[in-house]
């Protein structure tokens, strides 16, 4: 009997485990699981999975967003610029007191990476005919650094 086996590669690249400094576990998934309490695993997830809200048509991470749906509606053209820019988040910000970053410039990317696969799963589960995308790029709307933000392709004023 011949038995079928195809492996789907998670969306971080488990080799990068080699270059962590302390490493905890024979995987990434075992590192984690040795590293990290209840608390800060269901932190992660949080992360992975934010609260969105909708303002007037627009999509916000609920974090970035400060109710000035007026203000921004008067300083930009259009809701994807607004959505744009509430929603850019610059990842150095998140990992600038993490030692763990200093010794390779790909961490930043994995986690990059991570954010945009789970952000886009979030929008599409919560938002399934709309035209949202998850960007990765370096300094969108002036953050430093490589950067993620969200929001809605080809939306009108």
């Amino acid at each position: 009997m011949v038995i079928k086996m195809k492996i789907y590669k998670s969306i971080v690249d488990e080799r990068i485990l080699h270059d962590f400094s302390k490493i905890r576990g024979r995987s990434l998934m075992n590192h984690v699981a040795n590293s990290y309490d209840i608390e800060t695993a269901i932190s992660f997830a949080s992360l992975f999975c934010p609260e969105i809200i909708e303002v007037d048509d627009c999509i916000f991470i609920f974090e970035f967003y400060n109710g000035n749906i007026m203000e921004l509606r008067k300083h930009y053209k259009n809701t994807k610029d607004i959505e744009m820019f509430v929603n850019s988040w610059s990842l150095q910000s998140l990992v600038k007191e993490c030692d763990v970053i200093n010794s390779s410039g790909d961490y930043i990317e994995e986690f990059a990476k991570a954010i945009q696969y789970f952000w886009q799963l979030r929008v599409n589960s919560l938002f399934p005919s709309r035209d949202i995308v998850v960007e990765i790029g370096e300094e969108i709307m002036g953050e430093e650094g490589l950067t993620v933000t969200l929001y809605q392709k080809g939306q009108p004023k």
